[in-house]
């Protein structure tokens, strides 16, 4: 009797096992990086300041798809994003940019500088 136990008990662990081990393998998650990944460094006028202006411009950029990060600095007066150019275009971050709102301020473009990696 015994020996049927231990049996019966080492069938049951080594399917349950089995079981988990399927699912772990089953459920891993591939990243994969773009192979196009853009880099644009946009000069940007009309911010007034880090806090407010800079950090919601990149906050609004940081919740479009495509946009893998977003560095506003009011200091430098410009902005570098990396984005995925098959995911979203210039004009749909450009649009971001400019209809950003923070109080009455109005943001313009002056120049943008893409460098593909």
């Amino acid at each position: 009797m015994g020996n049927k136990l231990f049996i019966s008990f080492f069938f049951l662990s080594a399917l349950s096992f089995s079981d988990i081990s399927a699912q772990e393998s089953t459920s891993k998650i591939v990243m994969q990086t773009p192979n196009n990944i853009t880099h644009a460094t946009i000069a940007i006028d009309g911010m007034a300041c880090q806090e407010g202006c800079a950090n919601k411009i990149g906050a609004n950029l940081k919740e479009a798809k495509g946009i893998l990060s977003a560095d506003i600095s009011f200091e430098n007066k410009n902005g570098t994003i990396v984005f995925d150019p098959t995911v979203i275009g210039l004009e749909e971050i450009e649009h971001i940019i400019t209809n950003t709102k923070v109080k009455n301020y109005v943001y313009t473009i002056k120049s943008i500088q893409i460098n593909k990696e």
